[in-house]
C-alpha cells in the first residue's frame, strides 16, 4: 500500500468514528430545535419561547409527539384552573357572562384539550382540529363579556392567555 492509500484509509476510520458524536450532538440539540420550530411560527415569538422554557419537559421532549402532549397538558391545566377561576368570579358577581364563560365556554375549551390529547396517537389530524378549536370557547367568553358590557381586565388576560396555549398546541400538533 502506498502512503496515499493509508493515509485515505485512516482519514475515513477518523471520520466513521466521529459519526456518533455527530449524530449525539444533533440528538440533543433536537429539543431546542422542536421548540425553535414551534415558537417561530407562533403569532408571539417571545411569549412562545416563555413559555414553553418555563415546563423543563417541553425542553426534554425527545419528538414532536412529546412536546405535543407537553404542551396539551400545559394547556389542559391551565384551562382546567381558569374555569376555576371564571366559576368562582361568577358565584361571587352572579354575572350571566361570566356564568357563561364558566360553564359552557370554558367546558368547550378543556374538553377540546381533553380531547386533543386522547387523540394524538391514533388521530394527529384530530388532535390538531381540537388544539384549534379550543380556543372557540375564550372568544366566545369575550363576545359575551362584550354583550353585557363588562371589562375585566383578569378575564381578558386569562382568556388571551388560554387562546394563546391554543394556538401553541395547534403549531406543534401541525408537525404530528
Amino acid at each position: 500500500m502506498n502512503s496515499s492509500t493509508i493515509g485515505s484509509v485512516l482519514l475515513g476510520l477518523i471520520l466513521i468514528s466521529q459519526y456518533p458524536f455527530a449524530a449525539n450532538a444533533r440528538s440533543h440539540g433536537l429539543q431546542s430545535d422542536l421548540i425553535s420550530i414551534v415558537c417561530s411560527a407562533s403569532t408571539n415569538k417571545a411569549e412562545c419561547n416563555n413559555i414553553l422554557g418555563s415546563i423543563p419537559e417541553a425542553a426534554q421532549a425527545k419528538s414532536t409527539r412529546q412536546l405535543a402532549k407537553v404542551v396539551l397538558e400545559a394547556a389542559y391545566d391551565k384551562a382546567a384552573e381558569g374555569q376555576s377561576f371564571l366559576k368562582g368570579l361568577a358565584a361571587a358577581t352572579k354575572s350571566p357572562a361570566f356564568a357563561q364563560c364558566a360553564n359552557f365556554d370554558y367546558d368547550g375549551v378543556v374538553m377540546s384539550f381533553k380531547s386533543s390529547l386522547g387523540e394524538l396517537k391514533e388521530d394527529p389530524e384530530t388532535a390538531n382540529y381540537d388544539a384549534k378549536v379550543a380556543s372557540d370557547g375564550t372568544a366566545q367568553c369575550d363576545r359575551g363579556m362584550a354583550a353585557e358590557h363588562i371589562v375585566n381586565p383578569q378575564v381578558t388576560a386569562l382568556n388571551r392567555q388560554i387562546a394563546f396555549y391554543s394556538e401553541l398546541a395547534f403549531l406543534v400538533t401541525n408537525y404530528l
